[in-house]
């Protein structure tokens, strides 16, 4: 976990087609919707502030390989580049490659650069650099978690060709790598480097360059006049300022020390619709909220007790009482809205009843348990709550325990047996790998199947779109019938903007565009 606009002008799917190469499409415009009249033309000037949520000095940190939090994530967005993002519908857009080809039966990508990209310091982009960052992400001594992402990788069977053309091996078929090269953690970094601090500040590709850094309370970033991007970024500065929680961020952002503050909770987008102060806008796509249970751990190892507790939870209440509307019913699948996310399994529904007689029947009849949850994430502790509340109809006790905002990611999440988390949006080959397969490095349910393990590496290197699509539906079916996730609902992001602001616009969490200010002027 991570806390841890129309749709672009032109756009390249990358669905693991195998006729020739996949070639990647002219940077995508932001997404719809943005602040400011289309007619206007941008202007270069102005400093832009924005509060995110952070603020444990832990979790912020400057090296991208490691930036887990959404505060991490903005800054390291802002300074480094990858090779392809996702635009907001999971669909690929080109960042520093310019095309990504397979051969024919998927087992060796060909990576061609985009020509005169250079670093901060003025050294030109590389064939180099690329090969460096997977070696240094597949390194075991460095532990990155992005090396579930690269996992596939064959380092020693990979290549420089020349110096703005890489070859890699994959040790699998891969049907499509571009959808794990665009998540969170790949990001490119430059050959040799391997500390990213105060004293060796980060060198990127990206719109902007390191400024300073206060870890845990706010990082500055200063305008990269020779951005690959002609013409941007606009503003001459971005500083990235952390609030633990969505009252902090807001009240931030109130005071006038911010321009854009980003996570909202969903009651203050409701309370702060006709405030004049700020435009209102939400993601396309939700975040995934859901109830994680460690089935490893009692009471939890009996899946009768586990489809007791998805039964127990009337999701539209939650969409309707804490998300205020803004949001879906989830359906306890990772992936809503993303390629091969199985729509045609039946919603779960709200069953109190036959909850009650499953838990008759494994014995555990008045089951009580302690559900673990903070303000970290909006929404987490009002639907804990409600929660609570619904499942008494099944004869089920909901203990809620509160824990910090600032530690709760860090101190309870992944240790506690029964918890709440919530993740952006990526295709479902980089979320199993990251999320699901035994070895994944944030097992939040500690799903541990070799089986399906095995069916998920068969599946994501089958180059047949169809077969690959009911292989994916199978996986699916298995994690919906017996997995630890209760995923209530996809939550919309909310962010507030700031009138002067212009060139803005609401996007799904962790693709391109979020968090992203090489388009957005003052």
């Amino acid at each position: 976990m991570f806390d841890r606009s129309t749709l672009p002008s032109r756009r390249t799917i990358l669905k693991g087609a195998f006729a020739g190469a996949v070639l990647l499409g002219a940077p995508a415009c932001g997404p719809g919707n943005a602040t400011g009249n289309a007619s206007e033309t941008p202007r270069r000037g102005g400093n832009l502030r924005v509060v995110v949520s952070g603020a444990s000095t832990t979790d912020d940190v400057l090296d991208p390989h490691l930036a887990g939090s959404w505060g991490g994530g903005a800054v390291a967005k802002n300074v480094f580049d990858k090779l392809v993002a996702y635009n907001h519908d999971l669909t690929l857009r080109p960042r520093l490659a310019e095309s990504l080809e397979p051969n024919a039966d998927g087992t060796v990508w060909t990576v061609r650069l985009r020509k005169g990209v250079r670093w901060h310091d003025g050294k030109p982009l590389t064939a180099d650099d690329v090969l460096w960052s997977v070696k240094r992400i597949l390194d075991p001594a460095n532990k990155l978690p992005a090396a579930a992402d690269l996992s596939m990788i064959d380092l020693a069977g990979s290549r420089k060709v020349d110096d703005t053309t890489v070859e890699l091996r994959m040790t699998q078929p891969m049907a499509d790598l571009g959808a794990l090269l665009a998540g969170w953690y790949v990001y490119v970094v430059q050959n040799g480097t391997n500390t990213f601090d105060k004293q060796h500040p980060p060198v990127g590709t990206g719109p902007f360059r390191f400024g300073d850094w206060a870890p845990g309370e706010r990082t500055t970033l200063l305008r990269n006049d020779s951005y690959w991007e002609d013409g941007k970024p606009y503003v001459d500065s971005v500083e990235i300022i952390l609030a633990a929680s969505a009252d902090a961020r807001l009240n931030v952002f109130l005071s006038g020390a911010a321009d854009i503050v980003h996570e909202l909770s969903h009651v203050q987008g409701k309370t702060q619709q006709g405030n004049p102060a700020l435009t209102i806008h939400q993601s396309p796509v939700g975040t995934f909220q859901a109830f994680n249970m460690l089935i490893d751990r009692e009471p939890f190892t009996d899946p009768r007790v586990r489809e007791a507790l998805r039964l127990a939870v009337d999701r539209k209440a939650i969409v309707d009482s804490v998300y205020f509307g803004y949001g879906e019913v989830g359906n306890d699948l990772y992936g809503k809205g993303a390629p091969n996310y199985a729509d045609s399994i039946p919603q779960r529904a709200y069953d109190p009843e036959k909850a009650r007689a499953l838990l008759r029947e494994a014995g555990k009849e008045n089951l009580t348990v302690t559900l673990h949850t903070s303000d970290a994430t909006p929404g987490f502790v009002e639907s804990a709550l409600l929660f609570a509340e619904q499942a008494k109809k099944a004869g089920i006790t909901i203990d809620v325990s509160k824990s910090a905002a600032d530690s709760y990611w860090t101190d309870v999440w992944l240790k506690q047996p029964f918890t709440q988390t919530s993740w952006g949006s990526y295709a479902l080959e980089w979320f199993y790998g990251q999320a699901i397969v035994s070895t994944a490095p944030t097992n939040e349910t500690a799903w541990k199947r070799p089986e399906w393990d095995r069916k998920f590496a068969t599946a994501r290197g089958t180059l047949d779109a169809e077969q690959r699509g009911q292989r994916y539906l199978e996986l699916q079916q298995e994690l919906w019938s017996d997995g630890g996730y209760i995923i209530h609902s996809y939550a919309k992001w909310l962010d507030g903007v700031s009138p002067r602001v212009r060139g803005f616009a609401g996007t799904t969490v962790a693709t391109d565009d979020w968090c992203g200010y090489r388009n957005v002027w003052m």
